[in-house]
């Protein structure tokens, strides 16, 4: 359970982040960010149920990664001209 945080939003909401990838955890197609204080045990099951050994991809919330770094319009800066 140390891979994920469990963090309170300004707005009394709450976050669930993978400590792992730095972004917010991801399982099932859906991000868990900004649920409601009942959401998070379920959304905790449905996270821990993702990442339980093979289940699947080890790095689920990084599928995520591509998509947030655009609709952020963050571009990578490598100078040796590769792409992650």
């Amino acid at each position: 359970m140390d891979r994920f945080e469990i963090l309170n939003e300004p707005t009394g909401t709450y976050s669930i982040f993978d400590r792992f990838t730095e972004l917010p955890a991801t399982a099932g197609g859906k991000t868990f960010i900004g649920l409601y204080r009942h959401e998070v045990p379920l959304a905790l099951l449905a996270i821990m149920e993702a990442f339980r050994p093979g289940a699947g991809s080890l790095l689920p919330s990084l599928a995520v990664l591509g998509g947030w770094r655009q609709q952020n319009d963050l571009k990578d800066h490598q100078s040796d001209g590769l792409q992650a």
